[in-house]
């Protein structure tokens, strides 16, 4: 029990690390330098101050997640996709600017691009 609080937390501190990768890839800039260590590093910065936030966030699908474990499992053939897609929107919320196109740049470029239509660009 007393490394599994802390380990949730560090868990937590690490857990925008891949969308970090991904936007930095994306934003063209000379990532070669850049280890995994310092996409760890930036996932925890980013998340300093954020962890109860995302802690909540994971709270609130835990209906859901009995709800697809009752169904055998299909229910999370809809849920999996749902709660990708509300974490990358946690993540570009608390990320506003920090990183290449986690701005809202990105999602108006897209919204400027398709005559009001909304794309979402994991």
């Amino acid at each position: 029990m007393l490394f599994i609080i802390p380990g949730i937390i560090k868990a937590f501190s690490y857990s925008q690390t891949y969308l970090i990768y991904k936007d930095l890839a994306e934003s063209q800039k000379d990532t070669d330098d850049l280890s995994y260590l310092d996409y760890i590093t930036k996932s925890r910065q980013l998340m300093d101050g954020h962890k109860m936030d995302f802690f909540l966030l994971k709270l609130s699908f835990i209906g859901w997640d009995i709800l697809a474990v009752l169904t055998f499992g299909i229910g999370f053939i809809w849920l999996t996709p749902y709660q990708t897609a509300t974490y990358v929107a946690f993540y570009k919320d608390i990320a506003q600017g920090h990183f290449g196109n986690s701005a809202t740049d990105g999602d108006k470029a897209a919204t400027d691009n398709n005559e009001g239509s909304f794309i979402v660009r994991y």
